[in-house]
């Protein structure tokens, strides 16, 4: 029979390698975030859903466009969808590859899923009816590739763009643009004062500048003014 004390010496070593384990697998976990945007606009897309094929494949649903998975290092496949009415409608896939621990930032511009109408047979014969799908995926991957790079340069130029806004900013301004931010781009000029705690006249000459800088538009509401980010 075992001893009370060995008993005691072997669970306490096996604590410890489970400990050291966990301490290795969380050592080599690695994160892979970013946002999916669409391609009609550069905006971030709501309602996507993202996948990537871990062991066991992790899957969600995105309402703001964000996304996160935690991974250990080896090659994987991003890949998000847009549906509408039950139809995918634009979807993007991206390969990565996690060598060590970190965050890596992959984001996602979803493009429209063209589907290719089937031709009609009549007295086509099949190796023309080949030759012309064929012909229709060449187009159609042809098209995307060339408008992949477009997409994504007008992307960075965007950011570039909004960094470059930013920086200018005086702190005041930087402060309510970042109120509209959160409050998802638009938002009363009330519940703006509110938020701000200024008084009604310093937030019109705010706003006044942020519109002659062309950050801002505002509209007229009932008695009051609604504010969009442009």
């Amino acid at each position: 029979m075992v001893s009370m004390r060995a008993f005691q010496t072997i669970s306490k070593a096996l604590k410890f390698s489970l400990l050291f384990l966990l301490l290795i697998k969380l050592s080599s976990a690695a994160i892979i975030e970013g946002k999916v945007y669409s391609w009609e606009n550069f905006e971030p897309l709501s309602n996507v859903i993202v996948e990537i094929n871990t062991t066991p494949e992790q899957k969600i649903l995105s309402k703001d466009g964000s996304y996160s998975f935690n991974v250990t290092p080896g090659s994987y496949k991003i890949v998000a969808k847009y549906y509408e009415d039950g139809e995918l409608v634009m979807m993007a896939e991206e390969n990565v590859t996690v060598v060590k621990e970190g965050v890596y930032r992959i984001d996602l511009l979803l493009v429209p899923v063209i589907e290719i109408e089937e031709p009609k047979l009549g007295n086509i014969t099949f190796e023309e009816v080949e030759v012309k799908e064929e012909k229709d995926v060449t187009i159609y991957y042809s098209l995307l590739l060339l408008a992949a790079p477009i997409f994504y340069f007008a992307l960075r130029m965007k950011r570039a763009k909004e960094e470059e806004i930013r920086e200018e900013l005086p702190e005041d301004l930087k402060r309510v643009v970042e109120e509209i931010k959160a409050a998802g781009g638009r938002i009363t000029q009330k519940e703006l004062r509110e938020r701000l705690g200024v008084s009604e006249a310093k937030l019109s000459l705010m706003l006044a500048d942020l519109e002659r800088r062309g950050i801002i538009e505002k509209y007229k509401k009932g008695r009051g003014n609604v504010i969009f980010l442009k």
